[in-house]
């Protein structure tokens, strides 16, 4: 019945349709926590009720004083109009004007007196190192830089006294973007204030007018103009939240958010259009008869991103087992030849064992094939997509989080040329991928509602079928690598690659138990004993032969090498000092270090920010929170992020911990091995 339902939703649902609905959200300046995003929110709502979804506006405080569990809340802010002029000899050059685009304005920036601010223009590079400082007075003046905000605000503003910020930052990915690719967008910036902050005010400029200040610059001193009139008040932000009603009272959740800058069309105008077109088609088809109602109910969740998922869990604290899985859709509606993107399809972490990934991937297999190869013997969909391992940065990585416990894939286009840009628009929006997108998460959600005890076997099949598979990239890689050692060093290396090939072994073996367990979410409480032990007998089985035949290898490649495997390999003395420390977290979901970070030293304070400096440190320390369950030591994290992530430093995860105890995320005990 799962394709059925796919081509009954495929034949329902519009891209086009939904690209009408990105056209109207476009005309919204969607700042979480503003009147812009509230109205938005309303016209969201109002359009699901008036197409008969049971929706509702769920306030929460938008106040420097609230939090959700360790997540921070914010002001709601709102700005009337912010112009930014160069004064010159022959009078003032408009640079900035918020009125003409959104961007022009770091977000939530501070007024300024009405009749304005006149000063001096400050042009470092980066503006994001100390060095650039020195010797500098940017006391009472503006600051020109590219580097990140938040670097430079912490320098300029907070160290240095300067009263605001002109930025020409555009963030680059080669080679999809370099800054002077997109000469004339503007980059989305924001300030994310927290109690005790120094507001301040900031403007964004293109590449090409920063280039034209720089040379300006280095003929003479530059003064500027600022007009900002705004506000930062307490006040309240929204998440909309609709219903399709099952028969049960447990959930699958389909989440988008509706957050980010006029126009912001791909992001996330086109996630938030592709779920209010799947909440219609979902609806309409279940009132006409084409599909029964569901078994579990479909919520539909629009949200400012990351903080709205947080409160309205906070909010659900008490029964967040009914929440069953989700599907996260964000940035879906990329023209993929334009952007330059790929849709990846963001799998939950290893450390929330499900169904969910090998699912999606068996349901990608329904899309349908309509691209030829020149023989026309093979077919292929007509759009781009990879399945890959969590990297979170959106709304599935609160939901995904085990101290959540909801499974939530991610479906998101990447990289964007036009990503977090004034030149994300309409014109960049696809219907196809609409479709595809938006029928497949459909289906998903829809199917996973229904899934009860008669579909135990088929998804304990994929779940077996699915750790089959990562056993044998781990093989594939192995083997790679121990062919590319020379001969004279197997002795050496390899038998560490083979524990570690074993150690996998046995990590995807308690990883199938799990996910096999974890599908009593899916019915009423179910004896999963039997299912459990015919997939590990299966499983078992399939790892003895794999290893037979990766050992035959092995002897063909090095007939006369006796390679001794180091199980018994003696730890260290940095890993005897991880295995004593036990991480607990003190609450659910995602840390907001933004909250704490102002009461650690400064030296303390740069550690975090050297920490964070390091390439993919922070996907790996959201894994490495994940799995800490407060039985885990360190030492048993860092073995399992060398299965998840790969290689870590084991001395930086020691210390990460260690900070997240000072900020009070973590508690720390000490485990005495003697005793033990």
């Amino acid at each position: 019945m799962i394709r059925e339902t796919f081509e009954t939703i495929w034949k329902e649902y519009s891209g086009e349709r939904a690209k009408n609905f990105v056209s109207e959200i476009i005309n919204f300046h969607r700042i979480q926590g503003s009147p812009g995003y509230r109205k938005a929110a309303e016209y969201v709502c109002n359009l699901l009720k008036e197409n008969g979804l049971e929706c509702e506006i769920l306030k929460f405080p938008a106040t420097e004083n609230e939090t959700f569990w360790n997540y921070g809340s914010f002001q709601e802010s709102y700005v009337e109009d912010a112009k930014l002029f160069l004064i010159k000899e022959d009078g003032e050059e408009k640079v900035a004007d918020y009125s003409v685009n959104r961007f022009s304005i770091i977000q939530r920036s501070a007024p300024t007196p009405e009749e304005g601010i006149v000063a001096d223009l400050i042009v470092l590079g980066k503006g994001d190192t100390e060095k650039e400082y020195k010797n500098i007075d940017v006391k009472g003046k503006v600051v020109f830089a590219s580097g990140d905000l938040n670097d430079v605000y912490f320098l300029a503003v907070e160290k240095g006294g300067a009263i605001g910020i002109v930025t020409d930052r555009m963030r680059e990915w080669p080679p999809v973007r370099r800054k002077m690719d997109l000469p004339d967008a503007l980059q989305y910036c924001s300030f994310w204030w927290h109690k005790g902050k120094r507001k301040c005010f900031g403007f964004v400029v293109s590449p090409r007018t920063g280039a034209r200040i720089r040379e300006l610059a280095e003929k003479r001193r530059l003064k500027v103009r600022a007009v900002v009139k705004s506000r930062i008040y307490d006040g309240s932000f929204e998440v909309v939240s609709a219903k399709i009603r099952g028969e049960e009272d447990r959930e699958i959740i389909v989440i988008a958010h509706l957050c980010h800058p006029q126009p912001s069309a791909n992001d996330n105008a086109s996630g938030v259009a592709a779920a209010i077109e799947s909440a219609l088609v979902l609806n309409r088809l279940i009132a006409e008869g084409k599909l029964n109602r569901p078994r579990k109910t479909i919520r539909f969740l629009f949200v400012p991103e990351i903080t709205g998922t947080v409160a309205f869990l906070n909010m659900n604290k008490e029964h967040l087992d009914k929440f069953v899985a989700g599907v996260n859709l964000d940035m879906i509606g990329e023209d993929q030849r334009i952007c330059e993107s790929i849709l990846m399809i963001d799998s939950t972490p290893y450390s929330l064992p499900s169904f969910i990934n090998p699912y999606i991937e068996y349901l990608f297999d329904f899309i349908p094939k309509r691209i030829s190869s020149f023989s026309e013997r093979d077919h292929f969909p007509s759009i781009r997509y990879e399945f890959i391992n969590f990297s979170g940065g959106s709304d599935h990585e609160v939901l995904s989080d085990p101290s959540i416990g909801i499974p939530t894939v991610s479906f998101t286009n990447w990289p964007d040329k036009y990503y977090h840009t004034s030149e994300d628009t309409l014109d960049k929006v696809d219907p196809n991928m609409l479709l595809h997108v938006g029928a497949t998460a459909s289906t998903l959600a829809y199917t996973i509602a229904n899934f009860c005890k008669k579909d135990y076997e088929f998804l304990a099949l994929l779940i077996e079928r699915y750790c089959e598979m990562k056993i044998d990239n781990v093989i594939e890689k192995t083997i790679y690598d121990i062919s590319n050692i020379n001969e004279s060093k197997i002795r050496e290396c390899a038998g560490e690659k083979i524990s570690f090939l074993k150690e996998s072994g046995e990590f995807w073996r308690k990883w199938l138990l799990n996910a096999i367990e974890a599908l009593d979410k899916l019915d009423e409480k179910n004896n999963l004993k039997e299912l459990c032990e015919y997939y590990e007998k299966k499983f078992t089985e399939f790892l003895r032969i794999k290893e037979e035949l990766f050992n035959e290898y092995l002897k063909r490649l090095s007939p006369n090498i006796q390679i001794k495997i180091g199980q018994d390999r003696r730890k260290s003395r940095i890993e005897k000092e991880a295995e004593k420390i036990v991480p607990k977290r003190k609450y659910p979901g995602p840390i907001d270090i933004k909250l704490k970070i102002d009461n650690l030293n400064d030296k303390l304070k740069k550690k975090i920010h050297t920490l964070m400096k390091v390439r993919g440190w922070r996907t790996c320390s959201i894994l490495a929170l994940f799995w800490a369950d407060g039985k885990r030591s360190v030492l048993e994290i860092w073995e399992m992020l060398k299965i998840e992530y790969g290689h870590v430093n084991l001395k930086d995860l020691i210390e990460w911990f260690h900070l997240l105890e000072k900020m009070e995320f973590v508690t720390l005990e000490k485990h005495d091995l003697k005793n033990s």
